[in-house]
């Protein structure tokens, strides 16, 4: 089995001292994955191997195709493919996202922690070509770490760890390394967590998106520093009257 990554031997070129080496460097995996539902294809994935369980019960999560791990009937993967069998055919309206208004708030010092957690993802800081994806706690208490090629698949995964074990989305925040877009903001409305970080940017319309829903976004997380782009009285300094006065 693939851990994820090989090893290449790769030209590298110094623009310094215009000089070359030959040299080895660490190259990440990627490969379709299958997931079948009832026995039929339904969708196919390109991701990193692991977590396949997590990544299939996220993805059809993430579809509609169920409200809760308790949907699932049984899965089991051969291979590069998950088989999902679910207890009931899905309805047209399984999921909807609901409005997620503030209800609790978490300090800016837990989420610069939960941040550096992010530099703990094997993959993501061996190859560069991964991304990281953490759930954590409002309290700042660590569920898991996620890694996958895939900034989408890595949302999934989370979600879907987080279904298979129970865990309380709306008392959580997810924090990842990849853009902010559209698409994962609205997966992670779906699974009804409030906050979504990232070390990197987001799009207008993922703000606008997450504006929306009642969800608090939160870019460029670094060094001290973060872009609140949406409804910040989650975090604990936030002081409005503060800021309208200077």
């Amino acid at each position: 089995m693939s851990v994820g990554f090989s090893e290449k031997n790769i030209f590298k070129y110094y623009a310094k001292d215009r000089s070359w080496s030959f040299d080895a460097d660490i190259v990440a995996h990627e490969k379709d994955v299958f997931i079948n539902v009832g026995g039929r294809p339904f969708a196919t994935l390109r991701a990193s191997e692991g977590d396949m369980k997590e990544l299939a019960v996220g993805h059809i999560f993430s579809c509609g195709l169920i409200a809760r791990y308790g949907d699932v009937a049984s899965m089991d993967v051969y291979g590069n493919a998950v088989n999902v069998i679910l207890k009931a055919a899905p309805g047209p309206d399984t999921l909807k996202a609901s409005y997620m208004a503030p209800s609790w708030k978490t300090s800016a010092d837990t989420i610069f922690e939960g941040v550096k957690h992010l530099q703990e993802a094997f993959l993501y800081r061996k190859t560069g070509a991964f991304h990281a994806g953490l759930l954590l706690r409002r309290d700042g208490l660590k569920y898991f770490l996620v890694e996958d090629i895939g900034r989408h698949n890595v949302v999934e995964k989370v979600i879907g760890r987080a279904l298979m074990q129970d865990v309380d989305m709306g008392e959580c925040m997810l924090l990842i390394s990849g853009r902010l877009m559209c698409e994962l903001v609205s997966k992670v409305t779906l699974a009804g967590i409030p906050i979504l970080g990232s070390v990197s940017a987001t799009t207008c319309e993922a703000a606008a998106l997450a504006e929306g829903c009642g969800m608090t976004l939160i870019g460029f997380i670094r060094e001290g520093r973060m872009n609140v782009y949406t409804h910040p009285a989650r975090i604990a300094e936030f002081d409005e009257t503060r800021i309208n006065n200077n």
